[in-house]
Parts: C-alpha cells; structure tokens; sequence
C-alpha cells in the first residue's frame, strides 16, 4: 500500500504544467484492457419469458473457477457422511435373549468345548462384530468446502445450466399447474433447482408440490445439491449475496 501510495503521488506531483497531463490522459486512453479480467458476464433473464433483461458482471473467483473434480468428489463424500444416519446396530451376545447354561460338559464329549447358545457362531446368537449407533461424520476444512461450491457454481455456468433471474418476489400465481408449464416449456428441464435470498410466498406455494423442483434459500447453497439438479434458477439478489460469501480474502 505505501509503494503504490509513494507511486501515485510522485506521478501526481510530476503532472504540473498542460503539457504534460495531456500527455499522461492520452497514455491513460491509449493503454490497452487487462489481460486477466476479474469478472464474468452473464444474461439476467425474465423468469416467466426467459428473456433477457440485461448483462451483469459475475465475480470471476465464484463464478469462473477452474474445474478440479477432485475437491468436487471430496466436498460430496463429506455431505453425504453427514448425511447418513448411523442408526444400524445389531445384538452382541449379551443383549440376545437365551439361556447361560452350557450346550454340553466342559469335558467327556470328544468335541470342542461350547459355552452357551448365544455365542456367534450359533443360529439365534449374538453378532461377533456387527454394527452399532455411530457418527459417520468426517471433517473437510471450510477453505475446501467453500471452494467446491465455487467450483460447483463455475462448472454450472460453464455447461450453462444456470439461469439468473431478476426477482421471483413478484411471481403472482398460486398454482402448482401455472408454475409446472413455465418450468416445462421454458426452461424444459426435468430437475430444476431455485435458489432465493429471501422468503417469496407465492412462488413456494406453487412450487411445493412439484416432485422435480426443490426451493434452496441462498444459505443452504451446497455441492451436492448443485450437481444433482440439470438446471439452477437463482435471483439476482441471491447471486450477490454469494459472491459477497465466497469472494477469497488475498
């Protein structure tokens, strides 16, 4: 900061006379674009028509990210532990109901020496190492995390499955039927995903009885649910919302 400071004000102080700022506006005008842009353009559409509204920059980081399929596969495995409930659990030989006397005397038989009937390797006994209740959880650290669902949403818009929209506030039809067309002959996709920034009443209304339409507020913007749908619908306002969230810190 204070070399880019002691920079500028040297060149300020240079720029006395006329001739000179002439000089230095037209190296200014003359001086070509930057060859790594930091933004990414995308249409926002009208949600009803699919038509273009106007252009907005999309911040290149969230938005333009390089496909890495192998923080991609670890960000989902990580979902999907969290998502499994671990409730199996099986008997152990001392939670299995029977008698504790033993099958046959210690000695005398010629056989092997048995104790009880709910030892494992009797039909009706115990499991030796079956499983029981547990936390399949993993840990994955919040830097990977947040940059599998800037590779997600890059990879999204790359295929151009994503679809900015101004607003749903606005969507005025309560009908499950009005929002199934729209989505079918506008959009003709079989599984589409809605991201909101906020609460919109009339759209969730109509859209909670669709099988194939799931509705995400911007917070609960994941990985897994990103890949699984074929199309995303996301505001405006929810798009900004991302970028402010995943924009790294350098």
């Amino acid at each position: 900061m204070s070399i880019t400071k002691s920079l500028t004000t040297s060149a300020f102080s240079a720029l006395k006379n006329t001739t000179t700022k002439r000089a230095f506006a037209s190296a200014v005008e003359s001086s070509p674009p930057s060859p790594f842009p930091t933004s990414v353009q995308a249409f926002i559409r009208d949600f009803k028509t699919n038509e273009p509204v106007r252009i907005m920059n999309l911040n290149k980081n969230v938005f333009g990210a390089p496909l890495r399929r192998d923080i991609l596969h670890r960000v989902v495995v990580w979902q999907r532990d969290g998502m499994r409930q671990g409730t199996a659990s099986t008997k152990t030989r001392s939670e299995v109901a029977g008698s504790t006397r033993k099958r046959q005397p210690q000695k005398g038989t010629g056989k092997a020496r048995q104790s009880d009937g709910k030892a494992p390797h009797f039909r009706g006994g115990g499991v030796a190492f079956g499983p029981k209740p547990r936390d399949h959880s993993t840990d994955l650290p919040r830097k990977v995390q947040e940059f599998g669902l800037r590779i997600a949403l890059s990879s999204k818009y790359a295929q151009d499955q994503m679809v900015i929209v101004k607003s749903l506030e606005n969507f005025s039809s309560l009908k499950t039927h009005d929002l199934h067309n729209i989505l079918k002959t506008t959009y003709n996709s079989p599984k589409t995903l809605v991201i909101l920034n906020d609460y919109r009443n009339n759209f969730e209304l109509a859209a909670r009885n669709l099988p194939n339409c799931e509705i995400l507020y911007v917070e609960e913007t994941n990985v897994l649910d990103l890949l699984a749908y074929d199309k995303v619908i996301i505001e405006r306002s929810a798009v900004k919302t991302l970028e402010e969230a995943l924009t790294p810190i350098e």
